[in-house]
């Protein structure tokens, strides 16, 4: 029945078409189903299947996640055909279908000389990002994605579809907020640097610093300028040798990092830290961490994103569920390339978290304690057994959500990403 009712592909196992494939192989499920919609009514459908089957659902975006939160062993909603986007250029609107990746809105949104409120990876669906607040190269002067969300199309528990706007179902919408080389050793003087640098940082400029292996394993060999993204910036040169394979990426990731990055194979974790605290002592530490790491999995990263965020914390933390409005830099630590076959694979989580822990140790106790940057916590997404984690990450917002969640999916049909309590 459900296969004659969608616009888009309804597959089992051993279908043709049949694919449950993320970004990270370890974080897929052998759906029972999955249904590849193309349509907001397919996504209805195959809601209301799912339940009249006793079937767990999950939903895949741009399906770049380590955590199984966007999978699930019995119905898997698959976005990847929703990404139509229609950019209104004089309004500066755009209408855009969650499945879209960040790559299709940047390419559309600058035909009419516009950006969007986009991150770092290419590779991320639009959707996703902007649930989990959306960090990004334009946070200074515009702030969260989410911030910048001004209505969307729903599809609730029970199938029904809905407008959450400021003017209809406002409560929705408030729930829904939710490459440059540099020698390790003049360390010191790069994070000198970039403190001199964010202490006159203009909202119109990030820096990266990424802490990786050269894309293709080999030592790099060359000379580049420290940059801030954005308008024409001051810039400080280092002369840069091979050194032990590894290297400093300071700058926004260009596509070709992003690129290599979406493309490395084997298992892929990740998690964020958060600090107030960029001390070269500390980050020399968290190098030494990484650099045990990679003996394992040697496509693991580190990346220091320095954004300006003065448009984060005017918003009031009531006026969205998004529950992080404090003066933290996010740290992307992943360990990446791991061979499910090799020893380290079953103590990969752990490490990570070691690495967490070690990145934040000489930041305050409320940054040390902080789960990071929502769309990097896979580590906790789905340890749903209680709402612990879910009240951590939206700290005093997590009452109203709770009750957010008892009008809209009282019987938590919804319960894969930090997983919301209803209202007793």
């Amino acid at each position: 029945v459900l296969k004659k009712s969608c616009k888009g592909s309804v597959c089992e196992p051993g279908d043709e078409g049949y694919d449950n494939s993320k970004w990270a192989p370890n974080s897929t499920k052998p759906s029972k189903v999955i249904v590849t919609v193309e349509e907001v009514e397919d996504i209805a459908k195959a809601i209301r299947f799912a339940r009249s089957q006793g079937l767990t659902i999950a939903v895949r975006g741009g399906g770049h996640s380590s955590s199984t939160a966007s999978a699930t062993d019995g119905l898997l909603i698959d976005m990847r055909r929703m990404t139509k986007i229609r950019i209104d250029a004089e309004a500066k609107i755009g209408y855009m279908q969650s499945g879209a990746l960040i790559a299709q809105v940047e390419a559309e949104t600058i035909k009419y000389g516009l950006a969007a409120c986009a991150g770092l990876c290419s590779q991320v669906s639009i959707g996703g990002y902007t649930l989990g607040g959306g960090l990004g190269h334009s946070l200074g002067m515009y702030g969260l994605a989410c911030d910048n969300l001004v209505s969307a199309t729903i599809v609730l528990a029970n199938g029904d579809i809905v407008q959450a706007s400021e003017s209809e179902n406002p409560d929705l919408l408030w729930g829904l907020k939710g490459g440059y080389v540099y020698l390790p050793a003049k360390l010191e003087a790069i994070v000198a640097t970039i403190n001199e640098w964010r202490a006159v940082q203009k909202q119109h400029e990030t820096i990266c610093m990424l802490v990786s292996l050269g894309p293709d394993g080999n030592d790099p060999s060359t000379s580049r300028m420290l940059r801030s993204r954005g308008k024409k910036s001051a810039t400080s040169e280092y002369v840069i040798c091979p050194y032990s394979s590894c290297y400093i990426l300071i700058d926004g990731m260009d596509n070709y990092h992003q690129n290599v990055m979406n493309t490395i194979p084997k298992g892929k974790i990740f998690v964020g830290a958060h600090i107030d605290n960029f001390d070269a002592p500390q980050v020399q530490k968290s190098w030494d961490a990484w650099t045990e790491v990679i003996k394992n999995a040697p496509f693991s990263i580190l990346m220091y994103e320095f954004y300006p965020d003065k448009k984060v914390f005017e918003m009031p933390l009531e006026s969205a569920a998004f529950g992080q409005r404090q003066p933290f830099v996010t740290v992307l630590c992943a360990i990446m390339g791991i061979d499910e076959s090799d020893g380290f694979a079953s103590h990969a989580w752990e490490e990570l978290l070691n690495l967490k822990k070690i990145v934040s140790a000489s930041s305050s106790q409320a940054a040390q304690d902080s789960l990071g940057y929502p769309n990097y916590g896979d580590p906790f997404a789905t340890q749903n057994e209680t709402d612990e984690y879910a009240r951590k990450l939206f700290g005093s917002n997590y009452a109203r959500l709770q009750q957010v969640k008892q009008k809209y999916d009282p019987e938590m049909v919804f319960d894969r990403w930090f997983a919301i309590r209803p209202a007793a």
